[in-house]
């Protein structure tokens, strides 16, 4: 909160004689909430579980599953992101079809544990290495998505386990690209900003360098949060010889998997992923080399 106050004060400094209006749309974020018991996409089971990621750690996840899905869907939400406020995540997700595990990432929801950089990456591991230990989930079938925060996670699984595919929502180059364009410079003459030593470290930009499987990166072009030129970066510089980009008109840090156009490519790259797979030899190619069996 204290920094909260900071920037608007500065912002407040700064603009001097101009005046600020405060909507209620700025105050009242109404989000529709979902439960085990209240989801109701048709054909769709949901499976409410807690799974084991360290010795004392268990985090909630949901998997989505229907019997004519292509592939399954692994997904890492935002920093902001909760099981119970994913209703549009369940129905876009599952739609293709495609089977779909969502969870709440350690301190979140129902999940144990305490969130931290490595703690959350080795969790992304031990929830990608859960999933492929079901019977009904393969490699090659396995698309990961990750939206802002989890775009770091999502490119991170993907350059130590194997994946088909591979969908950056809103991206972020490195952690010092996003907060440049969260503080801007202005603000910053009057405001010290330090990034933690941990994650000055992440770089989305340099997992995406050895991608193979396919991609897909989709941004807002009106996206305050992540700039959409990060995406374009990122895309530019990915190694997948497989990649789109989309940036959606209007859009904004949040909701994207609803525009038609990010709907009609998600869909197009869950059949790409099941058509290789039922292809005899034809998905090695699209999927990113294998650190772990």
């Amino acid at each position: 909160m204290r920094r909260i106050l900071l920037l608007v004060c500065a912002g407040v400094f700064l603009t001097a004689c101009s005046s600020i209006t405060i909507g209620e749309q700025d105050v009242l974020y109404p989000k529709p909430s979902v439960t085990p018991q209240t989801f109701d996409v048709e054909g769709v089971a949901l499976t409410d579980t807690m799974l084991t990621v360290a010795d004392t750690v268990d985090v909630n996840a949901w998997h989505l599953t229907q019997p004519t899905a292509e592939a399954t869907v692994l997904f890492f939400g935002g920093n902001g992101f909760y099981l119970v406020q994913s209703k549009g995540y369940l129905r876009a997700l599952t739609r293709p079809p495609a089977d779909a595990l969502l969870w709440d990432y350690r301190g979140y929801g129902r999940s144990d544990g305490t969130p931290g950089v490595e703690a959350l990456k080795h969790d992304a591991l031990a929830v990608y290495d859960s999933l492929r230990a079901r019977s009904d989930v393969s490699a090659d079938r396995l698309v990961v998505w990750g939206h802002s925060l989890g775009s770091f996670l999502a490119s991170y699984v993907a350059n130590e386990r194997e994946v088909a595919g591979v969908v950056l929502e809103n991206p972020a180059t490195t952690v010092d690209d996003w907060v440049d364009n969260l503080i801007p410079w202005y603000v910053r003459l009057f405001l010290g900003v330090n990034v933690d030593s941990e994650l000055q470290g992440e770089s989305n930009l340099e997992f995406v360098r050895s991608l193979e499987a396919p991609l897909l990166v989709v941004a807002g072009a009106n996206d305050n949060v992540t700039a959409p030129e990060m995406a374009r970066r990122l895309h530019r510089n990915a190694g997948s010889p497989d990649k789109q980009l989309i940036v959606v008109e209007e859009g904004t840090h949040n909701g994207l998997y609803e525009d038609p156009e990010v709907q009609s490519a998600y869909r197009e790259l869950i059949e790409k992923v099941g058509s290789a797979a039922s292809t005899p030899g034809a998905s090695a190619d699209r999927r990113t080399p294998n650190r772990r069996p």
